[in-house]
């Protein structure tokens, strides 16, 4: 292990002491005079973690010792670079003015939920998660008001976590990060009286290890060392500095990169063909995949730590890199990526990257006199959206010339292209259907999706990509080769040249057992294990001979409640952008936004396809009503039965609430429903239009927006959305009673339609008299409120009453709710239509 690789360990195990303290356990005698060399309590049990389990690792376990021992009171550059890793993860005061309490952690402390630090709520607003091991239960995804911690929890869960341990192959840093996101992710960092215990342990050890990777690989002098080191102290104090304090200060020391796959939008719903279905999870599945090969790509080629990769999902990563590096190498990368997306996908895919230099100071909390990580996040984000107009500058002028300017010989029939996705290629009819390699590989990728239990990812030789490749020849063109298995099924075999393979767990934090670790071996090949989530509800049928298949959308058309129609769902978090650049306002550290991703991503591509796989009844022997095509990052697309959707937008929204632990952040949806034979890419861009063009411009009279769902082409606040529901359940009950009771009839809301159809007319009419100011917006109201639309329905519904007297007192509900001033009768139209298509044959 070279200097610098025991730096990055030192730094990612330089406070796991603060966990095995937790549990209450007295030192070992034989490391009690570890107290003499540390300067806060916890140091010590890090030493004794390092002293008894990297004892088979291929490590200088003496200098790792002494790296966790002494970051509180560094002398040699070694441990320098860890003390000032660990400060400029998540500076704290304590440490800066050398509290003598300094991180002595109370066992009692639960973490506290970043979201409900956001934009200083307060106290009352604090959430926190229980001390458990990373999990699907609802137990450990969502937070409570009165969570605690205990040191009978923290021994429970260091029992477990050193068990574990000792099962990490020697040097492997993938696995060991994996357990400490497994045990440590619901830890408080810090749990002194003074401070909101809002950033997990795991966060700040991999983002404190992702600091050293880089600062390893500055010119930083000795002496530079230690005079950035008083300066971070200096700055906090508001001492004077010295210009050679002010320099390295303000010296940039890391590029934060971030890479955008564009195209995203066209290459998942620009699909036609009854086989469009079984290629589309596929091609979601190889988008995520892409992300994450093409991150970890640029992390070899710079030699650095899976802690390195800050976030993959959504199309996009974030990395953090060693700045003089990156300044010197990341525009090659940049330029070998555009060229091997080109060849694969021909302009359907390209990667847009840039990167930001970030100073020490960026770091810091603005309280600590630092300029906050947010701004970096957000103007890298500026960087690569200002690319989008120039993507192919990477090809070079004469491969652009070449390839975007240059007339090519193409076919003049349909008999040329793919009927999937339009393009030419190596074509095959299948089913009756012509397909491209690419589309045959996605259909493929999408029936080996069928409930996989691991993914095993090869690190294999570069290969130039071939003309009409598939996702394989693009995942090996970044040194990475896929396999997908089954319970059951036999191990994948080695690929010629592989130097190691990772294998992940899906849905199971469970991801080193002993059958794990003997069923994944290939010789003497490096093997390295993780898990991840799987966001994944895909729908299934039986085809004609009784095997299971990917159900078509027409298939999900089927199994809707009412008329057999097709419906698309989006949903979003609104002002996902100003969350991270304001919420945390002078708060923000690497850490918390480490922490802020994270979280997000736990809920969309964890806990959402947990609850879309509730909707799909095909193993409780009904129909699966539910396609899940994407949800990570902060967003999500469903495409299934109609009648589903509304009451999932629901569920999502409800948990989300939950999860954020209030209304702070919230979340907006938007519905599209049309006949089954509706082109897929138009009923996406339907939803994005309700989504984006309705939802999210929603205003409510108090004037706070979005936080809405647009259904039936009707944008609506969550509150009335719940509202209509009822009602919606209500009149369906009048329709079609349970009982032996007479049915109201349909023309019950035809009636419903007529009144609203006076009341939007009247409406439209006084508005208009009120903007050319003939009438005050006080007039306005009461001329629209006291129209004839209000005595149509007292006859109507009085009429409709007197005649199905069961029914009467429902009847005088809804005429009451109807006429009261909170707009219930402006949404009359969503409440008639809803029912009338559900209670609709055919």
């Amino acid at each position: 292990m070279t200097e610098g690789e025991a730096v990055i360990l030192g730094a990612l195990l330089h406070d796991i002491g603060k966990f095995g303290e937790r549990t209450g356990e007295p030192l070992p005698a034989w490391a009690v005079g570890y107290r003499q060399e540390a300067r806060y309590s916890h140091e010590p049990y890090s030493a004794v973690f390092v002293q008894e389990h990297l004892g088979r690792w291929p490590a200088d376990v003496t200098t790792v010792r002494r790296l966790v021992l002494t970051h509180h009171v560094p002398s040699l550059p070694d441990e320098l670079l860890v003390s000032l890793a660990d400060r400029l993860s998540a500076y704290e005061r304590a440490e800066a003015e050398g509290d003598a309490d300094g991180a002595r952690g109370r066992a009692e402390t639960a973490i506290r939920t970043v979201f409900s630090r956001l934009f200083d709520l307060g106290p009352e607003a604090a959430r926190y998660h229980e001390l458990v091991e990373l999990s699907l239960e609802r137990s450990a995804v969502f937070p409570r008001p009165d969570a605690v911690g205990s040191v009978e929890a923290y021994r429970a869960l260091w029992g477990k976590f050193t068990g574990e341990v000792t099962h990490v192959p020697g040097g492997d840093l993938r696995t060991l990060l994996a357990l400490l996101r497994r045990f440590t992710w619901a830890i408080p960092s810090d749990t002194r009286r003074d401070l909101i215990p809002d950033i997990s342990l795991y966060h700040h050890l991999k983002t404190t290890a992702a600091i050293a990777a880089c600062l390893v690989r500055e010119e930083l002098s000795e002496s530079d060392l230690r005079t950035l080191h008083g300066a971070l102290t200096n700055r906090w104090r508001n001492a004077r500095l010295t210009p050679a304090e002010e320099a390295l200060l303000t010296r940039p020391l890391c590029a934060l990169v971030k890479g955008d796959i564009s195209g995203t939008q066209d290459f998942l719903y620009l699909l036609t063909s009854s086989g469009a279905a079984r290629g589309l999870r596929g091609r979601s599945f190889y988008l995520q995949l892409l992300t994450e090969t093409m991150a970890e790509w640029i992390l070899r080629r710079f030699d650095l730590p899976p802690t390195n990769l800050l976030f993959a999902g959504g199309g996009h990563f974030y990395l953090l890199l060693p700045y003089r590096e990156a300044s010197e190498r990341l525009d090659q990368y940049r330029r070998h990526i555009a060229r091997v997306l080109w060849k694969v996908h021909r302009g359907d895919l390209a990667l847009l990257m840039d990167s930001v230099p970030v100073a020490a100071l960026d770091f810091l909390e603005v309280e600590a006199g630092g300029h906050a990580f947010a701004d970096k996040w957000g103007e890298v984000s500026i960087r690569v959206n200002e690319q989008k107009q120039r993507k192919w500058r990477d090809l070079g002028l004469e491969a652009m010339q070449r390839e975007l300017f240059t007339p090519r010989q193409r076919g003049t029939t349909a008999e040329d292209t793919c009927q999937v996705c339009h393009n030419e290629g190596a074509l095959e009819i299948e089913e009756g259907v012509r397909k491209c390699q690419h589309c045959r590989g996605f259909e493929e990728l999408g029936r080996w999706l069928r409930d996989p239990t691991h993914l095993v990812l090869f690190t294999v030789p570069e290969i130039e990509p071939p003309e009409h490749g598939d996702w394989r020849d693009a995942l090996r063109a970044f040194g990475a080769e896929a396999w997908l298995v089954h319970e059951g099924e036999g191990l994948p075999p080695k690929p010629a040249g592989a130097t190691a393979a990772l294998v992940y767990t899906f849905d199971s934090t469970d991801f080193l057992s002993d059958d794990i670790r003997r069923r994944f071996r290939w010789g003497d090949l490096p093997v390295s294990y993780d898990f991840r989530w799987l966001a994944d509800a895909t729908p299934r049928k039986r085809d004609a001979g009784g095997e299971e298949i990917i159900a078509e959308f027409a298939d999900l058309a089927q199994a809707a409640e009412g008329v057999k129609w097709l419906g698309a769902l989006r949903m979003d978090v609104d002002s996902l952008g100003d969350v991270f650049k304001n919420g945390l306002g002078v708060q923000a550290t690497l850490s918390r936004m480490s922490t802020l991703s994270e979280s997000l991503r736990l809920f969309f591509e964890a806990w959402v396809p947990r609850l879309c796989r509730e909707f799909n009844r095909f193993e409780r022997g009904g129909k699966d009503a539910l396609y899940l095509i994407y949800a990570g990052g902060d967003d999500l697309f469903v495409v299934g039965a109609w009648s589903v959707l509304p009451e999932l937008a629901r569920r999502i929204r409800e948990d989300f609430r939950r999860f954020i632990g209030g209304d702070h952040v919230t979340l907006s949806g938007g519905i599209a429903i049309e006949h089954q034979k509706f082109p897929l890419y138009q009923l996406a861009a339907n939803a994005r239009h309700a989504l984006d063009d309705q939802a999210k411009e929603f205003h409510r009279p108090t004037g706070r927006a979005k936080d809405a769902i647009s259904f039936l082409q009707t944008a609506l606040g969550w509150e009335d959305f719940e509202h209509l529901a009822e009602w919606k359940n209500r009149l369906i009950e009048m329709l079609t009673p349970a009982t032996d009771e007479p049915a109201l009839p349909r023309a019950f809301l035809m009636r419903l339609v007529e009144i609203h159809a006076l009341y939007a007319g009247n409406r439209a009419r006084w508005r208009q008299a009120q903007r050319r100011r003939k009438i005050t917006r006080e007039q306005m109201e009461e001329l629209i409120h006291y129209d004839k639309w209000q005595w149509r329905l007292v006859y109507h519904l009085g009429r409709f009453g007197e005649r199905y007297p069961h029914h009467k007192e429902t009847i005088e509900s809804l005429q009451q709710a109807l006429v009261q001033p909170n707009g219930f009768i402006a949404r009359l139209h969503v409440l008639a239509r809803w029912t009338e298509l559900l209670t609709r044959e055919g």
